[in-house]
């Protein structure tokens, strides 16, 4: 089973924790303090934790802190963090440093092993699946002339060796042009290994990106394999190629050039052959003016430009999605969605698709969530899209909702509505907000990041609505 580190200077929440988590099986190790979980592991590298839950607030290190120590012993390491609601800024941004998720104090302990269970899972898919021989069909889906342009050119690059930039908005699918790339290239049954430099904090991407070797430096307790090394003789993709520090640039600029890495406390040089593909949603030729980018890396990269187009520049495109993402929900969720109502279909058809893809996908998975026949239509858009938005926007002023306006586009979701408020025929937009919440929240079994992922909204967004609304967890 995993082995668990708890971390927090509470001794009854270090025992109560351990207690819990041993009888659901999992191999528990409790400090009251960081330092001491620290030591512990310089000491015992055998016993390093497959996950660790920290406290937030500790008087001698703090868990930020903590989360950055350990970086340096293991950045695959997931790490959670445990806070109260007063500090949950600090909470976000110890998940900037790295952090896998955050906990509110006081919780239940069931949500906590959801997500201790969530964080491994993901590591260990991660873990898996990073360097692979890839041999799955990855399809882009997409009748539109811009896709095949698109398409066309992943075809002709593919069998060369070539550096590829890929540009485009966030949700466009980036990513999957670099898979396709990788999976059509004669080296498919190699490693394809992606790093994103804007995850990974600036003083450890260099370590990722180029391994280091042990003693380089305080935490360095064995030698590690950086992501080119790891990527030898397949494909890196360097996913947000923008956010990379001017002094790591420097570095990259090296690599394309002579094909060469070098080791953090290492002067022996590695010779490697990767297919290079970088991917940005940012305007490199603005930051290169700006002085954020090098402009002969920019060079270096821009060898064979792929940009990827927006989904509203492609609305042909936008049902054949829909299809694909309803036929993956019915499969996921154990669902029967064989039609979309027309009514359903244009809004999609008309709607901006500020988040691309990425965005549809949500969309139509909340969609499903709330689905229960055959049939996916607009009472199944939930409120925090852009229709609902609408219409409760032209009811602001009134600070009402006509009862027909909710019969008409919710078809069906006030069920939990009293009988009082429907023959009142007015609803307040504060009624529908909160049994909304609380409907999304039984759907994920009260699961808070999911809820929050379903609604769209960031999870201390969630925690405050469910504050002002006296949602309590339900049994």
């Amino acid at each position: 089973m995993p082995l668990i580190y708890i971390v927090d200077d509470e001794e009854n929440m270090c025992r109560a924790l351990k207690i819990s988590l041993e009888i659901d099986g999992f191999n528990v190790l409790d400090f009251t303090d960081a330092p001491a979980a620290l030591e512990f592991m310089k000491n015992n590298p055998d016993k390093l934790p497959d996950i660790v839950v920290s406290d937030l607030k500790m008087p001698e290190m703090g868990g930020i802190e903590f989360l950055i120590e350990l970086k340096k012993i293991d950045c695959t390491i997931p790490f959670i963090i445990m806070t109260a609601y007063a500090t949950i800024k600090n909470a976000v941004s110890a998940i900037k440093e790295g952090a896998f998720d955050y906990i509110l104090k006081p919780f239940e302990p069931n949500e906590l092993k959801l997500l201790i269970k969530k964080a491994i899972s993901e590591n260990d898919f991660s873990k898996n699946n990073e360097i692979r021989q890839d041999n799955t069909n990855i399809e882009f889906i997409g009748e539109s002339e811009a896709i095949k342009s698109v398409l066309e050119k992943v075809a002709s690059v593919a069998f060369s060796r070539t550096t590829v930039l890929i540009t485009g908005e966030s949700g466009t699918g980036k990513e999957l042009i670099a898979k396709l790339i990788h999976q059509k290239s004669e080296r498919k049954k190699k490693p394809f290994v992606k790093i994103n430099c804007a995850a990974i904090p600036e003083n450890l991407l260099e370590s990722e990106l180029f391994g280091h070797k042990k003693g380089s430096f305080t935490g360095a307790l064995t030698d590690k394999i950086g992501k080119f090394e790891a990527a030898d003789t397949g494909t890196i993709f360097l996913d947000e190629i923008g956010d990379m520090s001017l002094s790591l640039q420097v570095k990259l600029l090296r690599v394309l050039q002579e094909r060469q890495i070098e080791k953090i406390g290492d002067n022996k040089l590695i010779t490697i052959d990767v297919r290079i593909i970088a991917a940005t949603n940012q305007d490199l030729q603005k930051l290169i003016t700006e002085g954020n980018f090098r402009e002969d890396l920019y060079y270096r990269l821009n060898v064979f430009p792929i940009k990827l187009p927006p989904l509203r520049q492609r609305r042909e495109d936008i049902m054949p999605l829909t299809e694909f993402f309803v036929n993956k929900f019915n499969l996921e969720f154990n669902k029967n969605v064989v039609s979309i109502n027309n009514n359903l279909k244009d809004f999609l058809l008309k709607y901006n698709f500020s988040g691309n893809i990425r965005e549809l996908s949500n969309i139509i998975e909340r969609a499903m969530i709330l689905a229960r026949g055959t049939e996916l239509n607009l009472s199944h858009i939930d409120k925090d899209d852009p229709l609902l938005k609408a219409i409760m926007s032209e009811a602001k002023n009134e600070g009402i909702i006509e009862n027909n306006k909710i019969i008409n586009i919710l078809e069906g979701q006030n069920g939990n509505l009293t009988e009082a408020e429907l023959g009142e025929g007015l609803i307040s937009l504060e009624q529908i907000e909160r049994q909304h919440i609380i409907d999304i929240l039984k759907t994920t079994g009260w699961h808070r990041g999911k809820a929050a992922e379903i609604l769209k909204i960031d999870r201390s967004t969630l925690y405050r609505m469910m504050k002002k609304y006296n949602i309590e967890y339900e049994a």
